[in-house]
């Protein structure tokens, strides 16, 4: 193989690296930006759009038959359940961010300095043309 095709293969990688690289670091640095104004500015957007179905009592094995629970004690326990359910919902929407926040970091982490080694090669190898 001749060393002309070599070095432009060489370039395509170093500059293909240098672009995932800072594409890795924009992203997360945007999905950070994301969930900061969610969680702090925009609280609203963070919250959940759909309609969460209420807790209904159980259905009767017979239409005459008697109700085996008493309504009272079903609308308690279905109140119940609705705010364990909230705060299931909650839990799980901190526990998230939680993660995506980690992988952003994670992210830019590898990010920089993948980048900056290979495109500080990138500039050398130019300014040696």
């Amino acid at each position: 193989m001749s060393d002309q095709p070599r070095k432009t293969i060489k370039s395509i990688y170093f500059y293909l690296v240098s672009f995932v690289a800072l594409m890795m670091v924009v992203f997360s640095t945007a999905d950070m930006i994301n969930i900061a104004l969610k969680t702090w500015v925009f609280t609203a957007a963070d919250k959940d759009m759909y309609y969460n179905a209420p807790c209904v009592a159980p259905a009767m094995a017979e239409p005459n038959a008697k109700p085996v629970v008493d309504p009272a004690t079903s609308r308690v326990e279905c109140e119940k359940q609705n705010a364990l359910n909230s705060k299931q919902q909650e839990a799980s929407r901190v526990a998230q961010k939680q993660r995506d926040v980690v992988r952003d970091i994670s992210m830019i982490v590898v990010g920089i300095p993948l980048f900056l080694i290979h495109w500080r090669i990138v500039r050398s190898k130019e300014e040696n043309l």
